[in-house]
């Protein structure tokens, strides 16, 4: 495990998975803690690529569209199936997010519901998984969705889920060592506008927020990498593009 607070990118594609490209999801590790940040389709696997799913200590899903969420039935499987845990596992999510995965699945919920932790996201509800601090704030997207700030000491990982520009998030992002932001809209289209964040956006936000570095993800499939990375520096200037398997430290004494 980490010493520190680490980020490692297991997909950011989307409306769906794509050969090596799964959708959102990320663990984020501290010091003998592990927490998956959304479960999109393909990420559960790549997530065994990095962690013993037995040392998972939380899984947050900050929305239920299926690039964020849909893997929920893969995580159930495992908890079915799989050797039983020593604690349920904590899920957190937006309110009925049980009740969506449970009529998805062929097997009797009540037992489900013995392995599990359930856990509704509210804005700027905290908590506290093993070393770390979780804190939801509501977004603006087309769905209830929450935002993630993740907490360890005096280091800070802000994630937007999906969101469109707006005072929460730019709270969120609030003197970050990292904003992990998406960049779902190519262009303010009147079908992405108010929804999602452009390359410019999340400039924007990370610029007003005093956010040391951004890392845009979940990338519109219209925008190539480079240019989202030119057209967002272009207003803050420690811009990368997450790429899955990458790895990100969260450290006080990084120097861009």
């Amino acid at each position: 495990m980490a010493n520190g607070l680490t980020l490692t990118v297991l997909g950011t594609g989307t409306p769906y998975p794509r050969p090596g490209l799964a959708c959102s999801g990320y663990l984020i590790a501290g010091p003998a803690t592990t927490i998956c940040a959304d479960v999109g389709p393909g990420t559960f696997a790549e997530l065994q690529r990095h962690l013993d799913l037995q040392r998972l200590d939380a899984i947050w899903i900050s929305h239920m569209h299926p690039d964020h969420a849909g893997d929920l039935p893969a995580v159930a499987n495992w908890l079915l199936n799989a050797p039983v845990r020593h604690t349920p596992l904590p899920i957190y999510g937006p309110a009925g997010w049980l009740g969506r995965l449970s009529a998805f699945l062929p097997s009797d919920p009540a037992l489900l519901a013995e392995r599990i932790q359930v856990h509704e996201l509210a804005d700027g509800c905290t908590a506290e998984v093993g070393a770390l601090t979780l804190t939801s704030r509501a977004v603006q997207h087309s769905v209830p969705t929450f935002g993630l700030r993740v907490t360890f000491g005096r280091h800070i990982l802000a994630y937007s889920g999906d969101s469109g520009p707006c005072d929460a998030l730019t709270e969120l992002a609030y003197q970050a060592d990292i904003f992990l932001c998406e960049s779902g809209a190519a262009e303010n289209s009147p079908d992405e506008l108010g929804s999602h964040c452009t390359p410019e956006h999340a400039g924007s936000t990370a610029q007003r927020a005093g956010a040391k570095r951004l890392l845009l993800t979940h990338l519109n499939p219209s925008l190539d990498p480079r240019i989202a990375r030119t057209r967002a520096s272009a207003i803050h200037a420690d811009t990368k593009v997450a790429i899955p398997g990458g790895v990100h430290h969260v450290d006080d004494d990084y120097v861009p």
